[in-house]
């Protein structure tokens, strides 16, 4: 009997091994069964029908609106085949899905050449941004979410092309970011035709200096002056930057704040510069006329041989001369030259010089090449300059809030170098710059002086000159004015009456 149990616990033993045996068996020739009608039933065929010997993305766009669908269920299984990580499809980049889980896949997937490949712009996150006031621009970085490494990579590659000091309000930047949080791509938008771009490559950084080419036309500009020339000039659509180009042409024969005078009238033959259809800013002026109470005064731009290049008038004369009219662009005359009773000693002393009245900080222009013979605090005159020039000319600058840093004693300064600015150092009631002027060791009036011009356009470039001036002020005198609504009033009342 005993024997006869212990051979039935043996044979249950082996059934037992037997059915799991066959069980095991069945599951595998199932999970077999199942991958070879996923990869070949399913996966092949399609492939077959659809996948050109050698896929690109331009051969799988689905020729109807119809086929879209299956469209995407293919590139999606293609991708899957190659090992290629994401869904690719059709659309703009707000369609595509989000963030994918390695930058080593978008390469494999660049690298292949899929179907449905995207771009760095739709596989990264852009990110905007911009400069705002009191920003630097590590700040301006850091508040856009960007780590400490990254802005301190960002800096390094474009130290040596951009001047990080130089960043203002309203500046523009923007970058694409892997979605590991990794810097792809990053562009400085400098201005509207400069920028600074920086691209990965080969796990570094390279930045380079972008300087689009504006389209020119030329554009003729006309104003009646009515108040002031900033306000006139805005009243024309135009920029009051165009004002200062036109100060800079004039300065050696009108001073703006004093021979401006209502009605006086200007015309102007302009480069505008625009990019994609946008005004980024003015070229030269190619030619200008001020008529007025100060009498009338013609510029034409001319560039000819060697160091012929400027303003000249109808004659070929040049514009420039020994002195500027003004060493300030705009200001007024506070206290004239001779007698006057003193603003703080309360009474009459000889006044050697010209009191400029200008706002603190106006930049104050050298009238003339010289070389600086003082340069610092003196005392009732406050900060001081003084400079020699040539023909036995001085010119004293006094009260100034600034001395420029160049403007040493022994230093050399040329026209229209900015010596310092208007201040109210010393004995001073107000922000005022005193100019003074000596001629062989005399005090004289610095504004009823005669300078010599610089010279002509040579004797040997006349006839190529006179070509331009020709061409330029038949264009010029084509322009027509505003009209001067007070006299047109004038007229049509005096019509009514008759």
């Amino acid at each position: 009997m005993h024997i006869i149990h212990g051979s039935s616990r043996t044979l249950r033993h082996h059934h037992r091994r037997q059915k799991a045996r066959l069980g095991w068996v069945c599951l595998i020739g199932g999970l077999c069964v199942l991958n070879f009608y996923l990869l070949f039933v399913r996966g092949i065929p399609n492939a077959r029908s659809s996948l050109p010997a050698n896929p690109s993305p331009a051969a799988v766009v689905p020729s109807s609106p119809g086929t879209e669908a299956h469209a995407d269920s293919f590139r999606s299984r293609l991708g899957d085949l190659r090992g290629v990580a994401g869904i690719r499809m059709m659309g703009d980049v707000e369609s595509v899905p989000g963030p994918h889980r390695s930058s080593f896949r978008f390469d494999l997937e660049e690298s292949r050449g899929v179907s449905g490949q995207r771009t760095i712009a739709q596989w990264c996150q852009r990110v905007p941004g911009a400069i705002e006031r009191g920003d630097t621009f590590s700040t301006a970085l850091h508040r856009q979410g960007f780590a400490e490494g990254q802005v301190q990579a960002l800096v390094h590659s474009l130290s040596s092309m951009m001047d990080f000091r130089r960043c203002r309000p309203g500046e523009r930047f923007e970058a694409l970011r892997s979605p590991q949080g990794q810097i792809e791509q990053f562009v400085y938008h400098k201005s509207a035709l400069v920028s600074y771009q920086v691209r990965r490559q080969a796990d570094q950084l390279v930045t380079r200096r972008v300087e689009a080419k504006p389209e020119v036309t030329v554009v003729p500009i006309a104003l009646r002056i009515k108040d002031s020339l900033y306000a006139s000039m805005e009243r024309a659509g135009e920029s009051p930057a165009l004002v200062m180009a036109v100060v800079d042409i004039f300065a050696w024969d009108i001073d703006f704040y004093m021979d401006t005078h209502r009605g006086d009238t200007m015309r102007l033959l302009v480069e505008k510069l625009t990019s994609a259809g946008i005004f980024v800013g003015y070229g030269r002026i190619l030619a200008a006329e001020y008529s007025g109470v100060a009498g009338s005064h013609q510029a034409f731009w001319y560039q000819g041989n060697g160091d012929t290049v400027g303003y000249f008038d109808g004659d070929g004369g040049s514009l420039r001369k020994a002195f500027l009219k003004s060493p300030l662009k705009f200001s007024r005359i506070s206290s004239g030259f001779g007698m006057r009773v003193h603003p703080v000693l309360g009474f009459s002393r000889a006044h050697l010089g010209i009191d400029l009245a200008a706002p603190t900080g106006t930049p104050i222009w050298a009238p003339g090449d010289g070389t600086v013979t003082f340069s610092g605090r003196k005392g009732v005159s406050g900060k001081l300059v003084t400079l020699r020039h040539a023909n036995g000319y001085e010119t004293v600058f006094a009260h100034l809030h600034t001395i420029a840093k160049d403007v040493r004693r022994g230093a050399r300064v040329s026209q229209k170098q900015v010596i310092g600015t208007v201040g109210s150092t010393g004995r001073s009631t107000g922000p005022h710059l005193h100019y003074g002027m000596k001629k062989n060791g005399q005090h004289v009036n610095p504004f009823s002086q005669s300078f010599p011009p610089a010279n002509p356009v040579p004797p040997g470039e006349l006839a190529q000159y006179q070509e331009t001036y020709t061409r330029l002020f038949k264009r010029l005198q084509a322009i027509e004015l505003p009209v001067d609504l007070t006299t047109a009033a004038l007229i049509d009342a005096s019509k009514e009456a008759g």
